[in-house]
């Protein structure tokens, strides 16, 4: 079981939380912070990250319609070597590269791909989250 803590500056705020996805090479990879999003489907990353960690976007593993506030999108999806989050890793996800407004707080979003694959609880009155692999 793995046990982090989070904070929300007030009650309504988005639970953040950071993730670390690793490059094509072992030895590369990258950290940034993610919204915890149980309304996502997928994981997402940003289009940057991905490119800087060497994985090939103009052959994504597919091409996948998302619905957003502005209308339908579609979106790139990658399969990353590795993406860690909530003291737990995943390995061979796929993500969707989305790029989030420069002014967000977050980069990305932690999605039921990846949390599915856990029991998750979240304990507001210590700011933590706990996960259990099932």
């Amino acid at each position: 079981m793995a046990r982090i803590s989070f904070n929300r500056l007030h009650p309504s705020q988005l639970i953040t939380v950071q993730v670390n996805v690793g490059g094509i090479t072992a030895n590369e990879s990258r950290s940034f912070p993610v919204g915890l999003d149980t309304g996502a489907t997928f994981t997402a990353i940003p289009t940057k990250v991905a490119l800087d960690l060497g994985y090939d976007l103009a052959n994504p593993k597919k091409m996948m319609p998302i619905l957003t506030g502005n209308g339908i999108i579609s979106l790139k999806v990658i399969t990353v070597r590795q993406l860690t989050a909530i003291g737990e890793t995943v390995e061979d996800i796929d993500v969707v590269c989305l790029d989030l407004p420069a002014s967000s707080m977050i980069k990305g979003l932690l999605g039921l791909n990846f949390l599915e694959r856990f029991d998750i609880e979240i304990l507001f009155s210590t700011n933590t989250i706990e996960a259990r692999p099932r």
